[in-house]
C-alpha cells in the first residue's frame, strides 16, 4: 500500500438522450475539459476519515459506514464504503482532499466525477486493479445504492470511457458504445443559468418511478423498447403518463438520428434535434425552467443551430451548437440579455 495517491475524472455534457439512461435508452454525452481531482493520503494522527474540499471550504470528519452524511461528501463516503466492502478492507486514517474546476449542481456530472476520481485514487493507494467496465458498475452503485439517486450509468460511463473531441454514443441497455469524431468548425458551448439544481431532493427518483409504472402498464421491460405511441397506449395511460412516455420514446429516436447526423457531419440536423429535445423536456417531461427556456430561445435567435437543457433539468445549464467563429459574439449577446450567465 502506498502512502498517498491521486485520482482524476472529467465531467460531461449530454448532447442528446435526456432522462434515457434509467429507461435503458441511447444517450450522446461529451466529456468536457473540467475535472475533479482527489488526493488521498495516510494520516496516522486521525482515527477515521478527514475530507476536505477547496470548493466548499470545509473539513468533514467521519468514518467508513453505511450512514449517510446527506451532503456532497456522501459520494466520497459511499466510494470508501463500497470499495472497502468489495475488498474486505478496514479503511481508516485517511485524509482526502478534493479540488475541482467542475461546477457543482448545473448538470455536468460533478457527482460522478467525484466518485470516479475517489475510486481511482483508492485503487492506486491500495494497489488494486479493476477493468473499466467494473469501475463503471462500482461508481454507479455508489450513486444508486449508497447516495440513493436513481439515475442510470451514463455519467459514470462518460467519465470513464468518454473523450473531449469525440461524442460518446451509448446504448445504456447493452453498454455498447461508439466514439464519434467531431468537426472543429462547430462548438458545443455550455451556458450555466445560475440556478443550481440538486438531484437528491427526489425529483429524478420520482420521474424514474413514473416511467417504471408506465412500463408496467404497457407490459414492456422499459419504454425505450417502443418505437412509437399508438392508440392502445393512449387508452391505457393518463394524459400525464402519455406525455412522459412520448418524451422517452421519441427522445430515444432522436438519439439514434443524432448519431447518424454526427457520423455524416450534418450539424444542421443535429441542431434541429437538440431543440426538439429541449421542447420535449419542457412540454412533455416538464423538467425545464423559465431560465433554461430563455437561454435556449436567446441562443437560437442569435444563430445557434440548436440548443437544449443538459442533465436532468430542474435548473442548471444548457448546451448550444454554434459555429466556432460566432462563439465570442454569442457570449456578448447572451450577457447583454441574461447577465447571470456563465460559460464553460
Amino acid at each position: 500500500m502506498s502512502n498517498f495517491s491521486d485520482g482524476e475524472a472529467f465531467g460531461r455534457v449530454n448532447l442528446m438522450g435526456e432522462h434515457l439512461d434509467y429507461n435503458q435508452g441511447c444517450v450522446i454525452p461529451l466529456q468536457i475539459n473540467k475535472s475533479v481531482n482527489v488526493h488521498v493520503k495516510k494520516d496516522s494522527t486521525i482515527e477515521g476519515i478527514k475530507i476536505r474540499s477547496e470548493n466548499f471550504d470545509q473539513e468533514i470528519f467521519t468514518s467508513v459506514s453505511k450512514k449517510k452524511l446527506n451532503d456532497w461528501a456522501d459520494f466520497i463516503k459511499g466510494s470508501l464504503y463500497l470499495f472497502g466492502k468489495k475488498y474486505n478492507l478496514n479503511i481508516c486514517q485517511l485524509c482526502i482532499e478534493v479540488k475541482s474546476n467542475l461546477p457543482i449542481g448545473i448538470g455536468v456530472s460533478s457527482s460522478a466525477a467525484v466518485t470516479v476520481s475517489t475510486l481511482r485514487a483508492l485503487y492506486s493507494l491500495y494497489n488494486k486493479e479493476i477493468k473499466n467496465s467494473e469501475l463503471v458498475e462500482l461508481a454507479h452503485s455508489v450513486e444508486k445504492d449508497f447516495v440513493g439517486v436513481a439515475g442510470g450509468v451514463m455519467d459514470q460511463f462518460a467519465s470513464i470511457y468518454g473523450s473531449q473531441n469525440q461524442a460518446l454514443f451509448l446504448d445504456t441497455k447493452s453498454n455498447n458504445y461508439d466514439l464519434i469524431k467531431l468537426s472543429e468548425e462547430y462548438v458545443f458551448l455550455i451556458i450555466d443559468s445560475g440556478k443550481q439544481r440538486i438531484l437528491t431532493d427526489g425529483s429524478l427518483n420520482l420521474k424514474k418511478e413514473y416511467c417504471k409504472k408506465i412500463s408496467n402498464k404497457l407490459n414492456v421491460e422499459n419504454l425505450c423498447i417502443l418505437d412509437e405511441v399508438d392508440d392502445h397506449h393512449r387508452k391505457v395511460l393518463t394524459n400525464e403518463e402519455l406525455d412522459l412516455a412520448k418524451h422517452v420514446i421519441y427522445e430515444n429516436q432522436r438519439s439514434k438520428l443524432g448519431k447518424i447526423a454526427l457520423l455524416e457531419n450534418d450539424f444542421k440536423t443535429f441542431g434541429t434535434l437538440m431543440t426538439q429535445s429541449h421542447n420535449s423536456l419542457r412540454d412533455l417531461y416538464r423538467v425545464s425552467t423559465s431560465e433554461l427556456d430563455l437561454l435556449v430561445e436567446l441562443c437560437n435567435s442569435f444563430g445557434s443551430l440548436g440548443s437544449k437543457l443538459t442533465g436532468a433539468g430542474f435548473g442548471g445549464a444548457i448546451v448550444t451548437l454554434i459555429k466556432k467563429e460566432l462563439v465570442e459574439d454569442l457570449k456578448m449577446f447572451i450577457v447583454e440579455n441574461y447577465p447571470n450567465a456563465k460559460f464553460l
